[in-house]
């Protein structure tokens, strides 16, 4: 089991959620990815390359929850990298 710091020291859920929107032969929103950020960022690389703000959309397990209720509220980073790069494959279709 791998073992990842989260807030206060506690031990994550052992994966990550990509929480932006779906990209046609990129990245499916909602992906799960096993391991640490750093694992999960290392598994979609070639995306995280193509798409530079998939990074930031990467969210530990046990921050999601709260990460989906961000990504859908006006006026934080989270919501303002989901429309940057939703915007952006728009431009690219």
């Amino acid at each position: 089991m791998v073992k990842v710091k989260g807030k206060a020291g506690a031990k994550s859920a052992g994966f990550c959620m990509y929480i932006g929107p779906s990209i046609v032969g990129t990245i499916q929103q909602a992906r799960i990815l096993y391991g640490d950020k750093q694992d999960a960022l290392a598994q979609i690389s070639a995306a995280v390359e193509k798409y530079p703000l998939i990074a930031t959309l990467v969210i530990p397990g046990d921050q999601v929850s709260e990460a989906r209720i961000k990504v859908k509220t006006p006026g934080n980073l989270l919501y303002v990298n989901y429309h940057k790069l939703a915007d952006r494959r728009k431009k690219e279709e």
